[in-house]
């Protein structure tokens, strides 16, 4: 059974992407080379199949409302994919083997989501991802695209950034109401500066793991708390598994996408950044 939701256009989703990037309806109407009036029109209905506003109104000026900032994010990851899964079906059908290095962390992110979307649209091209804990190197390790988390080398590599995620203290549920200078820590080795600098009265880790995935599934299990990407602690905070210890967050980790300049046109390349960056997006948005 189809709800107002499903009745979104993908016309209505470029409109509000250009409203929110030019700042008014009539330079938006004009990019998209419609009427004013038109363009108003799909945008009353946008709002109408979303059931909120996405915009504030005035004479002069729009502004989002946190509704619209929130589907914002989610609007420009869908345009990502519309995008790149346009270029797929106007090529000829790619094929051959994609290979693809994933740290460690991301890879369940990767692992689930990513893969469908990604074998959906190009049902030809034989995908090979690679879990890694190292840095890796494209052409030694025979690689078309890696994805680095942190700050990236200077190189003659094409790198795309493709989110800036948040890093923060979550506990187990059970030490929800818990002093955080009483909970058992877990961290690796370069959580401990980071961790002085900003939290000095913190227990010593009780843990060292050098693995964040492996810290995420102890502290879920019970053990205490540690330092987690809000791509690794906000889905199990939404199960209930994990809590914030501050809102604040610790630092922010750039990740980027990372291929070599002459793959730029390939479109294989184009399909997999953008599940990617859209499955990235949907998670921090959560």
């Amino acid at each position: 059974m189809l709800d107002d939701f499903d009745g979104i256009r993908l016309r209505d989703l470029k409109l509000f992407d250009r409203l929110v990037g030019l700042g008014s309806i009539t330079a938006a109407a004009e990019a998209l080379g419609v009427p004013k009036a038109t363009a108003s029109r799909w945008l009353a209905q946008l709002e109408e199949r979303v059931g909120q506003p996405l915009v504030h109104r005035t004479t002069r000026h729009m502004a989002l409302t946190q509704h619209g900032e929130v589907f914002h994010r989610q609007v420009r990851a869908l345009l990502q994919v519309a995008q790149a899964t346009r270029a797929a079906t106007q090529a000829d059908a790619p094929a051959g083997t994609l290979r693809a290095s994933v740290p460690v962390p991301l890879g369940r992110l990767i692992g689930g989501r990513v893969i469908a979307g990604f074998c959906e649209a190009l049902p030809r091209v034989r995908l090979e991802v690679l879990l890694r804990t190292r840095r890796v190197n494209l052409v030694r390790d025979g690689l078309d695209l890696s994805i680095h988390a942190g700050p990236l080398p200077d190189s003659d590599l094409l790198a795309r950034r493709l989110a800036l995620v948040p890093v923060r203290l979550y506990a187990s549920a059970r030490y929800r109401d818990a002093d955080p200078c009483q909970v058992p820590l877990l961290a690796t080795r370069g959580d401990v500066a980071l961790l002085s600098a900003h939290r000095p009265a913190l227990r010593t880790p009780s843990v060292l793991i050098d693995d964040r995935a492996a810290i995420a599934d102890a502290v879920s299990a019970g053990a205490g708390m540690g330092m987690l990407p809000a791509f690794l602690g906000e889905p199990r905070r939404a199960l209930g598994e994990l809590v914030r210890v501050d809102e604040t967050p610790l630092t922010a980790i750039p990740v980027h996408a990372v291929s070599l300049a002459s793959a730029r046109a390939d479109v294989r390349l184009s399909v997999l950044i953008a599940q990617i960056q859209a499955a990235l997006n949907a998670t921090l948005a959560a």
